[in-house]
């Protein structure tokens, strides 16, 4: 906890050094979260039937998306596990990290949580409460829900943070991943149903979405929060998201562990 809250002062003091940097990202994710429930208004004016499910719950689970997305994902910030590890590989700089007490999969993990924790705080609620009172978002649809959605949101984190450290790993033998990155982003946005639900593809494409961790980062928080589940499904949702949070962090351990020996090799 003590790294953590010394993660989370940096940003806070970040924030306010860099006043202008702040006040552009709150825009940014005022008007992104306006943007997206303007296009899905104007889609359903075209066809109120698209998507099979009422404007207000679209609107809603359009908004969260970028709220959901602006909370873990920093990806143009050097936070985000693969651009750091990539930026520090390929600066060498790497070594610093490895002479430090804690292994570079805890410091990650606690920097992106700060983040994440500082971005809810002072981007997402805000913008959240203006989606509410003047663009028509709707609250969670009941104290289960709400107590589930937090859940959820924390094992997405976990899901998108190991997903994203075992992408960063991959610099240690290419030296570079930018064309991974863009494949990778490209897809986590497909498949993940941040920008398109999930359920608006074939069956055959959903049923390979359901065997991927891709959707527990987005669809599931999104689908609780929106109230499309029953509390079974709840219970398995969270289940499968607490599965893939700990197979995948369990992969990244094994995986730091046997490039750092590598690596202890090759700087021999």
């Amino acid at each position: 906890m003590r790294v953590f809250g010394s993660w989370f002062k940096t940003e806070m003091r970040a924030a306010g050094l860099y006043r202008a940097d702040f006040l552009l990202r709150l825009c940014y994710s005022l008007i992104a979260m306006y943007g997206v429930c303007s296009l899905w208004r104007a889609l359903y004016r075209q066809d109120p039937g698209l998507v099979g499910r009422p404007l207000p719950a679209m609107v809603t689970y359009a908004m969260l998306a970028v709220a959901l997305d602006i909370i873990f994902y920093p990806s143009a910030l050097k936070s985000a596990p693969q651009n750091y590890i990539a930026d520090q590989v390929r600066t060498g700089r790497i070594d610093t990290d490895l002479l430090r007490p804690r292994d570079l999969q805890f410091q990650l993990l606690v920097r992106n949580a700060a983040v994440a924790l500082f971005s809810l705080l002072w981007l997402v609620l805000p913008a959240w409460l203006l989606g509410v009172f003047f663009l028509g978002m709707e609250l969670p649809a009941g104290v289960i829900c709400t107590a589930a959605f937090a859940a959820s949101i924390v094992l997405g984190f976990l899901v998108l943070f190991s997903l994203n450290f075992l992408l960063g790993l991959v610099c240690f033998v290419t030296l570079d991943i930018r064309q991974i990155t863009m494949a990778y982003s490209g897809i986590l946005t497909i498949l993940s149903g941040k920008l398109i639900p999930n359920w608006l593809y074939p069956e055959w494409m959903q049923a390979v979405i359901r065997l991927l961790p891709f959707r527990c980062i987005f669809e599931m928080p999104l689908n609780i929060y929106t109230g499309v589940l029953e509390s079974g499904e709840i219970v398995r949702g969270l289940l499968l998201q607490g599965f893939w949070a700990l197979a995948l962090f369990c992969l990244g351990r094994l995986a730091w562990r046997k490039v750092h020996k590598y690596l202890a090799v090759q700087g021999g």
